[in-house]
């Protein structure tokens, strides 16, 4: 028998460190080579890193939440068997396999680890995990319908509808109701904890990577065009091809004509598809259209990328846009399908809002957000016309693009969506 130190790998996206979100197994206990040992988190994905061979883990060097180097000790193990003497630590698992959300700032163990025992490996992912705690449903059994026996959503709401059964025997707990004292703006000033009235918590996970994101993008100088643009014929050319595609068995939504308005646009200001490193001071131009769709997830923000979106059709757009929402949603897009953005897209409509302030996703240089389709008034060859009408905000890096600039792509923009036919043979 021999002990080895298994240290945190570099996963594959040049990260300095990672979180601990979650030990899957408890000092002692006996795993199997691969088996999932522990989920950490990266600024991009949830990833799970296995035992390097059959044996024992005598020693975990860390908790859940703690922020640990690449290259330090994540746990001891002592291998068993044939080939012991030679264990290296194994590189990283596929992303995002068997993670398990935070709930109320307490980790949820997936299951109980138990030495010795095969543990069945319960493919999930987060948001799964989550909706499944909350409803009190076993995710151990549960027969997943996805690939490789994932369980996912539906499942767990199959269950829910089937009267699952609660792991404790006790009714099902519906999620905390967000009460009015948790919605109030936090003051400027700094607020002292009250004992039994303030809960202090570390900044994890997604979240902080969020944060962190947000932060980087606030040093950026922004400029910023509002308008509000005639949608009328977009939507129309929109409830035309929606129909067709509807005989195909495909949603379409009104976002990937949006992408294929952003994509013509940045062909003609190709300044727009760029990234900028002040390091360097290097401005790299991107031929290809890799454009970010920021989604909304329980855990946080994450920007999958549309790769080559300038050479997608439209229903491909929707079927590329439907696959990384979903992806997105639990935490289980590989990398490849979170990085390299070179233009990003926010989609305030989605959320029912009218619009917001988008911000840059450095080191690209621009971002463009539209806001909800409604009904408006504006004049019509001089008349007054209710038209629907699309509000929508292109924000720059004022270090490279200047408001001339930025009026022109946004001028470019405008004249797309209120003549969709323009859209027509923009592939390239």
């Amino acid at each position: 028998m021999s002990t080895t130190v298994f240290r945190l790998p570099d996963i594959g996206e040049g990260l300095a460190e990672a979180e601990i979100v979650e030990w899957l197994v408890a000092a002692g206990a006996e795993v199997r080579a691969d088996q999932p040992v522990v989920t950490v988190e990266t600024a991009k994905a949830q990833v799970e890193l296995p035992a390097p061979a059959d044996g024992v883990i005598t020693e975990l060097a860390h908790g859940p939440g703690d922020i640990v180097p690449v290259g330090s000790a994540l746990f001891t193990f002592e291998a068993t068997g044939s080939g012991a003497d030679a264990v290296e630590p194994a590189p990283a698992s596929e992303p995002a396999l068997a993670t398990a959300p935070a709930v109320d700032g307490r980790a949820v163990p997936a299951s109980p680890a138990r030495p010795g025992a095969g543990r069945r490996r319960v493919l999930a992912a987060p948001s799964t995990r989550r909706l499944a705690v909350e409803h009190g449903i076993e995710l151990a059994e549960l027969t997943g319908s996805g690939p490789n026996g994932r369980i996912v959503l539906d499942d767990v709401r199959a269950a829910m509808a089937g009267g699952a059964r609660s792991v404790d025997g006790a009714a099902p707990r519906s999620p905390e109701p967000v009460t009015a004292q948790a919605a109030v703006t936090p003051a400027t000033a700094p607020v002292e904890p009250v004992a039994g009235e303030t809960q202090v918590r570390p900044l994890r996970g997604l979240r902080r990577q969020v944060a962190r994101a947000m932060t980087a993008a606030w040093s950026v100088p922004h400029i910023t065009e509002f308008r509000e643009v005639d949608a009328t014929e977009l939507e129309r050319a929109h409830r035309t091809l929606r129909a067709d595609a509807e005989e195909q068995g495909l949603r379409l939504t009104l976002l990937p004509l949006l992408v294929r308005a952003v994509t013509t646009a940045l062909r003609r200001h190709p300044d727009f598809n760029a990234t900028l490193d002040m390091e360097r001071e290097e401005v790299t131009l991107h031929r290809r259209l890799d454009v970010g769709i920021a989604a909304a997830t329980p855990d946080g923000l994450i920007v999958p990328v549309l790769r080559d979106a300038g050479r997608r059709s439209v229903p491909g757009l929707a079927r590329e846009i439907a696959r990384l929402g979903a992806g997105a949603r639990e935490r289980s897009l590989p990398l490849q399908d979170t990085t390299g953005g070179t233009f990003t897209i926010s989609n305030f409509g989605s959320y029912g809002t009218w619009l917001g302030t988008p911000l840059i996703n450095a080191p690209q240089v621009a971002i463009a957000g539209f806001g909800r389709v409604h009904d408006a008034v504006v004049p019509v060859d001089g008349v007054p016309a209710v038209r629907r009408v699309l509000p929508l905000a292109v924000a720059a890096d004022h270090r490279l693009i200047d408001g001339e600039h930025l009026g022109a792509f946004v001028n470019t923009l405008e004249r797309l969506i209120r003549t969709p036919l323009l859209l027509l043979g923009e592939e390239d």
